[in-house]
């Protein structure tokens, strides 16, 4: 037992010394890139904004969260897409404020108060992320194919590419298996119990997780099975707006297609895409790296993409923030009322 010990306490050891590093390294990269920013000629470039240039910025925001959102609705029966878009821009606002579970909290209730059962909407949420992640790991293959196509060198992104498509194809062989059947399921979480204690003695061992994959299957598996594809669509049409919306706001600080052609730009995105899953959507870290692979493979100078990418973060980032106090109010006011906003009656119909 002390053995054992012994060995966890120096593997986390190692796993901290080596965090450490790659936030050192990443500090390195971000301070290297923003040196070379004219911060003044970023100012001047954001100030070129027009109304109607805002306007069509938030037209894609709003496409790229109803693409966001479809999966949850897919995958909760009695949601709805409206409810889904409310439910996520609370989870995010939540999430942002204050830590973790507070956003599965605010998310539970917004179930409960529109009629939906929680342990659905819950593992119709949970279903939701996974298949993000499956996406998410999958989008620098994406880039690293367009960017061999466009400038005939990935050797930037290829190796991030390659260990991120196999975690992304190891996730789709996960969900197959969990929704193969029930006792496919409860095999699958049998063994990740034994693995995680192995790796944790204090995490859920085998029949905790069985029981938790056998109740997951039950209430997503019939909507599994017909939405899936759908659902996928979708999250990988979000990934194109986000996209899009980088390209419109490089466009509308100056950037011409001359100075960072359409496929350069999305090539670079869809290669740093996995550092989204860091910190605040990867605040920083995604940016710096974003400005320089571009301004490595176009004549654009530093300066306006940085201009550009400040406006592409508020439309994906803070936009949403302030949209989701919307339904977040109306839930405590309602709560403070005593009554339940949007509350369905038995069937699933608006309650007059």
């Amino acid at each position: 037992m002390d053995h054992r010990s012994t060995r966890r306490r120096v593997v986390a050891a190692v796993l901290r010394a080596v965090l450490w590093a790659a936030l050192v390294v990443i500090v390195w990269y971000v301070v290297r890139v923003l040196r070379r920013v004219d911060w003044v000629q970023v100012g001047d470039a954001i100030a070129l904004l027009s109304w109607w240039q805002a306007a069509v910025l938030l037209v894609l925001v709003a496409a790229r969260q109803l693409f966001s959102s479809a999966p949850l609705a897919l995958f909760t029966a009695g949601l709805g897409v409206r409810r889904a878009v409310a439910n996520d821009l609370v989870g995010v606002l939540v999430a942002t404020a204050t830590p973790a579970p507070a956003d599965i909290v605010a998310r539970a209730a917004l179930f409960r108060a529109w009629g939906v059962d929680v342990g659905r909407g819950l593992a119709g949420l949970v279903l939701n992320s996974v298949l993000f992640y499956a996406v998410r790991l999958g989008m620098p293959v994406a880039g690293a194919v367009l960017m061999l196509w466009t400038v005939g060198d990935e050797t930037a992104v290829g190796w991030t590419a390659a260990v991120s498509g196999l975690v992304a194809c190891l996730i789709v062989v996960g969900l197959a298996l969990v929704f193969r059947g029930s006792s496919s399921a409860a095999a699958v979480g049998r063994w990740a119990g034994r693995t995680a204690r192995r790796v944790r003695p204090g995490w859920p061992g085998p029949d905790q997780l069985e029981q938790r994959l056998v109740e997951f299957h039950g209430n997503v598996a019939d909507r599994w099975e017909r939405f899936w594809g759908w659902a996928s669509g979708s999250l990988v049409l979000m990934v194109g707006v986000e996209s899009m919306i980088l390209v419109a706001a490089l466009r509308f600080v100056g950037v011409t297609p001359a100075q960072a052609p359409l496929l350069v730009v999305v090539a670079a995105y869809l290669s740093v895409y996995l550092l989204t899953a860091t910190p605040f959507i990867g605040i920083g870290v995604l940016d710096a790296a974003l400005v320089a692979l571009i301004a490595d493979r176009a004549p654009a100078s530093p300066s306006s993409l940085v201009a550009g990418v400040i406006v592409w973060r508020v439309c994906i980032q803070l936009v949403p923030l302030l949209a989701g106090l919307v339904p977040l109010i109306a839930l405590r006011g309602a709560r403070a009322a005593g009554v339940e906003p949007l509350a369905t009656q038995e069937g699933g119909t608006p309650a007059p």
